[in-house]
C-alpha cells in the first residue's frame, strides 16, 4: 500500500508540474473535435445533415458553445473544407523540385479525387470556396511552382493554376451530386443511355444511336483522368509560345 501510494503521488506530481495546454491549444483542440465530428454527420445524413444544431448535440454541447468556437457555420465549413486539404497533402507526400511538372499535378490530382470522392458530402458543401488556410496556401505554392515549371510566364501559370483547381474540383462535386442520389435516381440516371438514346430513331440521331453503349461505359474517373491530361497537354503547348 505505501508504495503504490508513493507511485501514485509521484504520477500526481509529474501532471501537476508538466506544461498545461495554453488557451489556444485547448481551443484549437475543441475545433479539430469538432471537425471530426462534422465529418461523421455529413457522411452519415449527407451535406443537409450538418447543422449548428445537429454539430453541437453530437459534440455534447450547447449551440453557444459551439459558435464560441466557430462565429458561424461558414467558418466551421471554411475548417471542413481545410481538413480536405490536409488529407490531400498527405496523400501526396513530399515533393521534389527534380520531379516533372506533370507528374506533380497528376500526384496532387490523384490524390484530391481520392479525398474528395472519399467524402462527398463535405465535397459538396466545400468543392467551390477558398480558405486561406495553411493547408491551402501549400496546395497553391505547390501547384503554382508544378506550373511554373513548365516554363509558363505568371500569368499564364495562374489561369492554368485555376484551370486545374476549377475543373478538378468542379468534377469531384458532380460526383458527389450523383452519389447523394437516392438508388432509384441513379440506377434511372444510369441507364438513360441504353434506355433512352440507344432507342432514339437512327435516322435522325445516327451518331448517338452509334455512340450510346460506349456513352454507357464511361466512367467518372476516367472523364476527370482525361480533363487532367487535357489541362497538361494545353499548359505544354502554352508554355512552348
Amino acid at each position: 500500500m505505501g508504495k503504490q501510494s508513493a507511485a501514485t503521488r509521484t504520477t500526481e506530481a509529474a501532471a501537476a508540474d508538466a506544461p498545461q495546454p495554453t488557451r489556444r491549444e485547448v481551443r484549437n483542440r475543441r475545433q479539430q473535435a469538432a471537425v471530426d465530428a462534422a465529418f461523421r454527420l455529413a457522411e452519415e445524413d449527407g451535406a443537409a445533415g450538418l447543422t449548428m444544431r445537429r454539430l453541437a448535440q453530437a459534440l455534447d454541447l450547447d449551440v453557444a458553445a459551439l459558435y464560441r468556437l466557430f462565429r458561424d457555420k461558414d467558418e466551421l465549413l471554411l475548417a471542413l473544407c481545410e481538413r480536405t486539404i490536409e488529407l490531400a497533402l498527405d496523400e501526396i507526400g513530399e515533393v521534389p523540385d527534380t520531379e516533372p511538372w506533370q507528374d506533380t499535378v497528376r500526384r496532387i490530382a490523384e490524390a484530391t479525387w481520392e479525398v474528395q470522392t472519399r467524402y462527398p458530402g463535405i465535397t459538396a458543401l466545400t468543392f467551390a470556396r477558398t480558405t486561406g488556410g495553411p493547408a491551402e496556401r501549400r496546395m497553391v505554392e505547390l501547384l503554382l511552382a508544378a506550373f511554373t515549371r513548365s516554363g509558363l510566364d505568371p500569368d499564364r501559370s495562374a489561369l492554368f493554376y485555376r484551370t486545374f483547381v476549377d475543373t478538378a474540383l468542379g468534377l469531384c462535386a458532380h460526383a458527389a451530386a450523383l452519389s447523394a442520389l437516392n438508388p432509384e435516381a441513379r440506377t434511372k440516371d444510369d441507364t438513360t443511355w441504353t434506355r433512352v438514346y440507344a432507342r432514339l430513331p437512327e435516322a435522325d440521331y445516327p451518331e448517338t444511336r452509334t455512340h450510346a453503349d460506349a456513352l454507357s461505359h464511361v466512367h467518372r474517373k476516367a472523364v476527370y483522368d482525361t480533363a487532367v491530361e487535357a489541362i497538361l497537354v494545353a499548359a505544354a503547348q502554352a508554355a512552348k509560345g
